[in-house]
Formats: C-alpha cells, sequence, structure tokens
C-alpha cells in the first residue's frame, strides 16, 4: 500500500463503491477500489488498484455476455484436469493464453467460451481435442457421467454369434452357389 502523496502520511485505508457503467445499452454495477488518506482526507487511486479495477469491469462485462468470468474459466480448466499450458495447446488462444484468461488480462473469444462449455458437456470432445493436440489422454480426461459407454472398437451385436464376416463376394457364391 501506497502513502499519500500530499501529506506523506502512511495512514491510509482502502475503500470500496460501487460504480455505474453503460455497457451494450443496459448499466453495470461494478466494484471499484480506491484509497482514502485519513489524515488529509484525499481520496487517490493506486496503480495496483487501477488494474484491478479494470479486471472487474472486463470481468462485469463477460458476466453480462454470457461468458466465463476469470474465475469460472479457471474453474473450467480445472474441472477439465488441464493445466494452462494443456488448456492452451488444447483450445488455442495462443501460449500463455489461458494464464492471461484466468488473471482477466483478456477476455476469451466467445468462439473459445463455446469451445470450453462443449467440452464441458461432452467428454469426448475434450477427449478429442487432446489427442489432436498430442496430449496423452489418460484415465481422469475420460470421464463420463453413468460410466456405461463402451467404445466403438469394443461393442458387438447381441446377434453376432450368429453369423460370419464374410471376406469378399467369391467366398460368399462358393457357400451359397
Amino acid at each position: 500500500m501506497s502513502g499519500c502523496k500530499i501529506c506523506k502520511s502512511k495512514d491510509v485505508v482502502v475503500a470500496q463503491t460501487d460504480e455505474v457503467i453503460s455497457y451494450k445499452c443496459v448499466t453495470l454495477n461494478v466494484p471499484m477500489a480506491y484509497s482514502i488518506c485519513l489524515n488529509c482526507n484525499r481520496e487517490f487511486i493506486t496503480v495496483e488498484q487501477i488494474l484491478q479495477n479494470d479486471k472487474a469491469i472486463r470481468d462485469a462485462k463477460k458476466a453480462h455476455d454470457g461468458l466465463f468470468t476469470s474465475v469460472e474459466i479457471a474453474k473450467a480448466r480445472k474441472q477439465l484436469g488441464l493445466t494452462q499450458e494443456q488448456a492452451s495447446l488444447v483450445f488455442g488462444g495462443g501460449r500463455n493464453a489461458f494464464s492471461k484468461y484466468e488473471r482477466c488480462e483478456v477476455s476469451q473469444s466467445v468462439a473459445m467460451d463455446k469451445l470450453i462449455k462443449q467440452a464441458l458437456k461432452h467428454p469426448m470432445v475434450l477427449h478429442d481435442l487432446l489427442v489432436e493436440a498430442s496430449i496423452a489422454v489418460d484415465k481422469d480426461h475420460l470421464i463420463y457421467k453413468d460410466d456405461n459407454l463402451v467404445p466403438y472398437e469394443v461393442f458387438k451385436a447381441a446377434n453376432d454369434h450368429k453369423y460370419k464376416s464374410v471376406k469378399s463376394m467369391k467366398m460368399q457364391e462358393e457357400q451359397y452357389g
């Protein structure tokens, strides 16, 4: 915490107020931080508070647009069992994309947000994205709600034992004339 630049007092407290901002024809209430010098009653905003306030505005806009906030995108990534680096490889957006999304330095695109939501909703989407990104797929990345899905390679019809597989039409003609 920095002191007052006018009276040089270190007796400074942090305060917060809801600021009303206009965004896409609506008003949003966003919590904004600032400092008050208890010695001279000067109000000021530190560099850290400016950055914190920018992040609060960005998150409020994302929430209004139906996108993940910075906290929600971190929670989603962890739920998918991915590191920030892996998430960037899987979903794209650049090497440090998820670090920046989670620190609320930048906002993810609508397309990125939709892709993450689909990966959360459909484990096979995540599986395909992991394979495409050349990330080893372990059992933690294949979580199914009912644990009742069978891979296609293993699936067999109930009446498979009644039929013989035919290699060619010639073989079929020999058997049936």
